[in-house]
């Protein structure tokens, strides 16, 4: 099943429906085979300072994996297409840290002495 992904476009920047396309396309291949894990993704995009300009436009991914923390992904710059490509690429390195801790967490075995009262 594939994870939901809200785009939400705060602080004067108004995202056209071929960007819109385009952040979810790029979500979907840097994160495709980790979609297993992913409940669900939401990706803001804001602009600090207008139309005054400069670096100031944030492109902030959050996604949601069952039983795992939340992982959030913030990258700042000028060019919301650039933005969200890093921001896609240091998210699939966040889960797949995320997801091979939590598997050599829950693949490590704790043995229980067993006393020999509990054999009789």
């Amino acid at each position: 099943m594939k994870p939901t992904i809200a785009i939400v476009a705060t602080k004067g920047v108004k995202l056209s429906r071929r960007l819109r396309e385009y952040v979810s396309h790029r979500l979907s291949l840097a994160l495709d085979r980790k979609q297993y894990s992913i409940q669900a993704m939401k990706v803001r995009i804001s602009d600090q300072n207008g139309p005054k300009g400069g670096i100031d436009k944030h492109c902030q991914i959050q996604l949601t994996l069952p039983g795992l923390p939340t992982v959030v992904v913030t990258e700042k710059g000028n060019d919301v297409a650039a933005m969200v490509d890093q921001a896609a690429h240091r998210a699939a390195q966040a889960i797949d840290r995320l997801l091979s801790r939590a598997k050599s967490i829950r693949h490590t075995k704790y043995t229980v002495p067993i006393s020999e009262a509990a054999l009789i």
